[in-house]
């Protein structure tokens, strides 16, 4: 897939300003040093790939030949003192070596002109059999792009000459074809550290790159796929998936996901499965396996299906439920929160014990997400619930479609409210799940493409019936008056209950707010007093 990069880069003023300091600096130092020792800089990594493909990057990492990143800012900093005492390097932060966290050799952070950079060595890698932490040393420019995850991300930016350098001879041509392929031989690569499997299925899903053919083979590795469950941090993997999800293209990122078999690899409790498996039952543990194995096999269906629902809505004229789409894309972390709902639907409300002394069970996507991705309450709290109740409340939906003046307004006012402000994305995600579960497809076995082939022999009306049935919901939502349903309290507090009562707090008031909450969704005109009858009325069922 070729597509246009430019044959130079483009500084702005202030990469202008940022490069002239440095030659004049590099000069000052070389003047100064001894044969052989010359500052060269360049700038490495993302910015040089970005600036080709005609984006603006402020993410300026600037690589050192001879000196760490501590040394070369202490000098920089002299030579500002003396020459430039009106420029400062506001900031200095070092990064010491440190190796257990590959941290071998000194990263110099500070801010030049406003921008943020980072000054490091020229490294080289070399990987042990037993570790899939680096050995790092000092590294020659070649030696630094060849240990990089692919050929476009080893481009690199000559700052004391002004061009760009390719080391590994293909990087250039690699990002004018939209081609992801590691310098090095591809399956020793992703031996050395797995994770590069899912940084470049990042790009492709970021870029709509194409994964060179040898490359792709060597991801389905099955050594790759241990490894990645047993020897890289679950947050590594949790924040490269955080960017495929939320990345231009992420159906083509979990379509390759998928496609090399990394499913199973990625979408699981990570460490926290041996409590899983010590505090359970066998029949609890098959039907986990049993749903793990669903997530496999419905996953290629639900990104078969996913580019037409989109364009059944574009194409139809359900105005609302489209705004709910649209704000949901449009929006990274709603986008994220709707597939991971999609991934682990097939885990339904399933829950299992953590600890075989206690009764209390947790939902498996929420393990999933908290323990397998280290993903936050952000994350695990709404898909947990939205997954949970596609499931247990949809007897409420079908009501709702069956018959919406039939329902009332408590029943559907309290459905939507236990979705907290994630309403929209629930209704939007119960939709298309309807969908999946109505059509039945084989799962496609096709390379995956960054540009979906809609090659799918469908009936469309399953789908438009499904849309307009929640374009109702949504409608029945707004004219009661249940957009903000979630922001609602009880109309009477803890404290005036128990004075108007005569009654000290107790298990029975919980029992009451429950009971006022019902009262003013279905009297949204009702007053206080009006609803202290009511409770007087209600309240010997709970004392």
């Amino acid at each position: 897939m070729k597509r246009d990069i430019l044959s130079s880069i483009s500084l702005n003023d202030t990469e202008l300003k940022i490069q002239n300091l440095l030659v004049n600096f590099c000069e000052h130092y070389n003047s100064n040093c001894e044969p052989n020792k010359e500052l060269v800089l360049r700038i490495t990594g993302g910015w040089v790939r970005d600036k080709l493909l005609g984006k603006e990057s402020n993410d300026l990492d600037i690589a050192i030949n001879h000196l760490s990143g501590e040394e070369f800012a202490s000098q920089l900093h002299s030579y500002l003192d003396q020459f430039h005492p009106n420029l400062t390097l506001k900031a200095i932060h070092t990064i010491k070596k440190n190796p257990e966290k590959s941290k071998h050799l000194e990263t110099c952070t500070t801010k030049l002109f406003g921008l943020d950079i980072d000054f490091v060595n020229l490294r080289s890698e070399e990987y042990t059999t037993d570790s899939r932490v680096p050995i790092i040393e000092c590294g020659t420019a070649e030696e630094d792009a060849l240990r990089r995850d692919a050929t476009l991300n080893a481009l690199f930016y000559n700052i004391n000459q002004g061009v760009i350098e390719d080391f590994t001879g293909k990087g250039l041509d690699d990002l004018k074809n939209g081609i992801l392929r590691t310098p090095l031989q591809p399956l020793q690569t992703f031996l050395d550290d797995p994770l590069r499997v899912l940084r470049l299925i990042r790009f492709a899903s970021r870029f709509n790159f194409l994964v060179e053919s040898e490359t792709l083979k060597s991801m389905t590795n099955d050594e790759i796929k241990s490894t990645l469950i047993h020897k890289i941090s679950r947050e590594r993997i949790g924040v490269e998936v955080e960017k495929i999800l939320t990345s231009n293209n992420p159906e083509y990122g979990l379509h390759l996901i998928n496609y090399v078999g990394l499913t199973k690899s990625i979408f699981n409790a990570g460490p926290f499965s041996k409590v899983i498996d010590e505090n359970n039952d066998k029949n609890t543990l098959d039907e986990m396996n049993a749903c793990t194995q669903n997530l496999v096999s419905q996953l290629p269906i639900v990104l078969g299906l996913f580019p037409v629902f989109q364009s059944t809505i574009k194409e139809s004229s359900f105005p609302r439920f489209q705004e709910s789409f649209d704000a949901i894309f449009n929006d990274k972390q709603l986008k994220k929160l709707f597939w991971l709902c999609a991934i682990l639907q097939p885990y339904k409300s399933l829950s299992v014990k953590s600890n075989a002394k206690r009764a209390m069970r947790t939902q498996v996507v929420e393990i999933i997400l908290k323990e397998g991705l280290r993903f936050g309450k952000h994350e695990f709290d709404p898909v947990s619930t939205i997954v949970r109740e596609s499931q247990l409340s949809h007897e409420i939906l079908d009501r709702c479609f069956k018959d919406p003046d039939h329902l009332k307004r408590s029943e559907l006012g309290l459905y939507i409210k236990q979705f907290d402000k994630y309403s929209a994305l629930n209704i939007v995600f119960n939709c298309f799940n309807d969908i999946v579960q109505q059509i039945h497809l084989e799962a496609p076995s096709d390379l995956p493409s960054p540009v979906p082939v809609n090659s799918l022999d469908l009936d469309l009306s399953v789908i438009t019936k499904s849309i307009q049935s929640y374009e109702c919901l949504l409608t029945s939502v707004i004219n009661q008056k249940l957009t903000e349903v979630h922001t609602i309290r009880p109309l009477i507090d803890g404290k005036t209950l128990s004075k108007e009562l005569s009654m000290k707090p107790g298990p029975w008031m919980g029992k009451i707010n429950s009971e006022i909450l019902v009262w003013q969704l279905d009297n949204p005109s009702g007053t206080q007093e009006e609803c202290l009858n009511y409770v007087r009325e209600i309240l010997p069922n709970y004392i």
